[in-house]
């Protein structure tokens, strides 16, 4: 089927405050016993910020197009948006999709809060030593390249300002290949599936970062499971059907590899502790949901303990942030006064 797409073939976009607002509102209407066409109306009336997004919407249900779809021609909504709300608009939860949305937005919201916060400061520190070597570099050193000159004529380059420019060469050359590494990470990532899967695990193992993923990307599951099953929807379906709100690839196939491990007739928790990319935790619980015959409600434990933990992880995370980028920039700016700063003292040394 195809979409709606506005004139000149552009796709609107739109901030992620603006996605959470928008988010927050439809959940309360639809929560209030709106339909979904309804409840985009008087969103829009609701907050000028996301009338135009809530018209657009609304335009493509009037049109028969799917929910889940007209988000697709939104850039803005994340993957995890758009299979969170197909799998709501499949169990008649939308609602509890779009709550679950929002709650994860208004968590990012914070990190990124905090880590704007916490840029301030080290940033002004880098940028003031990035002066200070732009100054030595195209104010002092020609002159002490002329004091040089003038004392000892025909007598060459001194060895030190020789190294200071060898130093940024250096320097510069390690900028651009970092600088290049990252879109070509991202775009390696893209077209290689084995380096994706091998990038998103080692994902996984990182310290308190990769512990923070792994617990989202199980809540999200937990998540997806819970609201499935009880739709009444098989846990083995639920399984498949759930692998679409996994972000980190090696997350996504682990589940795959689980459902077929049902489908095989294995356990379900024998299957789930069998694989490291999975906390223990999960393993163990379902057990106990085996042992009494009922599986399906263990994953309402499971979400309730990874939604507390997602919380207290990114609650430390955006504690650590300003000390860890701090440190991250005293080391640089000590890595510039070594490269810079020293060979000048010692060639004004030599000068005096």
């Amino acid at each position: 089927m195809n979409l709606h797409y506005p004139a000149g073939g552009k796709l609107p976009s739109f901030n992620r405050d603006t996605l959470l607002e928008f988010t927050e509102i439809l959940c309360a209407l639809l929560k209030a016993g709106l339909t979904l066409q309804d409840a985009l109306e008087l969103c829009g009336s609701v907050s000028s910020r996301t009338a135009d997004l809530s018209r657009g919407l609304r335009r493509e249900l009037l049109r028969g197009v799917p929910f889940h779809e007209a988000l697709k021609q939104y850039p803005s909504f994340p993957p995890l948006y758009q299979s969170l709300v197909r799998l709501g608009e499949r169990t008649g939860s939308a609602a509890a999709a779009l709550f679950r949305m929002g709650r994860y937005l208004r968590a990012e919201k914070k990190i990124r809060g905090k880590l704007m916060n916490a840029l301030w400061y080290p940033l002004f520190i880098l940028v003031s030593a990035l002066a200070g070597c732009l100054g030595i570099l195209f104010y002092v050193m020609p002159r002490m390249t002329e004091l040089f000159s003038a004392f000892n004529p025909g007598g060459g380059m001194p060895v030190e300002i020789g190294g200071i420019y060898t130093s940024i060469k250096i320097s510069l050359s390690l900028l651009l290949t970092a600088a290049a590494a990252v879109p070509g990470f991202m775009l390696l990532r893209r077209k290689n599936r084995t380096f994706a899967l091998a990038a998103d695990r080692a994902a996984l193992r990182l310290p308190l970062i990769g512990s923070l993923a792994g617990s989202i990307q199980t809540l999200h599951l937990s998540f997806a499971v819970e609201m499935l099953t009880s739709a009444g929807i098989t846990l083995g379906s639920a399984l498949k059907e759930s692998a679409s709100t996994a972000g980190n690839l090696a997350f996504r196939a682990a589940i795959l590899e689980v459902h077929e491990e049902l489908l095989r007739g294995g356990k379900l928790s024998r299957a789930f502790s069998a694989n490291p990319i999975f906390p223990k935790y999960i393993g163990t619980w379902i057990g106990v949901g085996e042992r009494t015959g009922s599986v399906e409600p263990v994953f309402t434990q499971i979400r309730e303990y990874f939604q507390q933990r997602v919380d207290h992880g990114s609650e430390r995370l955006a504690a650590l942030i300003e000390p860890v980028l701090t440190l991250a920039a005293g080391l640089i700016v000590l890595f510039l006064i070594v490269q810079f700063v020293l060979p000048l003292f010692s060639l004004y040394g030599r000068a005096l």
